[in-house]
């Protein structure tokens, strides 16, 4: 019993370990993208003719829908798909043209791959294309966590393990006996009680934390604190973006 729940939290931690790693990934993939708009759009050389001095306000609006993709993905994995947004937030929204009907997270990947599109030049294919990598980056890191969040734990292998430890705890008293230790009349027999409530506790406790860590954006405290990560990766932005000199 005690190699098929350490198979099962194992497995459960593998699960919530893997959703860590890609929302660290959304970090660092944020950042670099981020700072890159910074340096590109900061040289009018790679841009379009017709960019004029609009170049830094364009780099700002880029910046600020980065920050509403993360935080429309973060509702996302918590089944929230229709944000409410700010009067700002859907103005930017309306000027880059992001279809609200369709899933708001792919429609602004969708405008941020447009919006680079028609800002560089021909010159700037170079820098066109690393932000383009990082907007691919953005798809797989989506793809990583949907595929997590829409395949939950198997249910006949969870209903599976409660029913063999509750078999189990039952069974305990039968396995342990009597505790004979000293003769018939000594009292020790009264110790197999708080044994019994000790491995039954054990047991019933790593199957319930490995139903807890087999749903890493579940909202609750054994989740992956996706929040706190998409708060700081929303800071992290808002630094860049004050760089950004009107």
């Amino acid at each position: 019993m005690a190699f098929f729940l350490g198979f099962r939290m194992n497995s459960a931690y593998d699960r919530w370990w893997e959703a860590r790693k890609i929302f660290g990934e959304l970090t660092n993939n944020t950042r670099g993208f981020v700072t890159k708009i910074y340096v590109y759009f900061g040289n009018p050389e790679n841009l379009r003719e017709n960019a004029g001095h609009g170049h830094t306000l364009q780099a700002a609006k880029l910046i600020d829908m980065a920050v509403l993709y993360i935080r429309q993905l973060k509702n996302e994995m918590h089944h929230n798909f229709k944000s409410v947004f700010s009067a700002e937030s859907k103005q930017i929204l309306d000027e880059l043209k992001v279809d609200t009907g369709n899933k708001i997270s792919n429609e602004i990947l969708v405008a941020l791959a447009v919006s680079i599109e028609a800002g560089f030049s021909e010159k700037a294919n170079v820098e066109k294309g690393d932000l383009m990598q990082h907007i691919n980056r953005f798809y797989k890191i989506q793809g990583k966590a949907e595929r997590i969040r829409n395949t939950p734990f198997l249910m006949i292998y969870s209903a599976f393990t409660r029913i063999i430890v509750s078999f189990y705890v039952v069974l305990i008293p039968v396995f342990i006996g009597d505790i004979d230790l000293g003769g018939e009349n000594s009292g020790f027999e009264l110790l197999a009680i708080p044994i019994m409530v000790i491995i039954s506790s054990a047991f019933l406790t790593i199957n319930k934390l490995a139903n807890l860590f087999g749903e890493p954006f579940s909202e609750n405290k054994t989740s992956v604190t996706i929040n706190e990560i998409c708060q700081t990766i929303e800071q992290n932005c808002n630094e860049i973006r004050n760089k950004i000199k009107p």
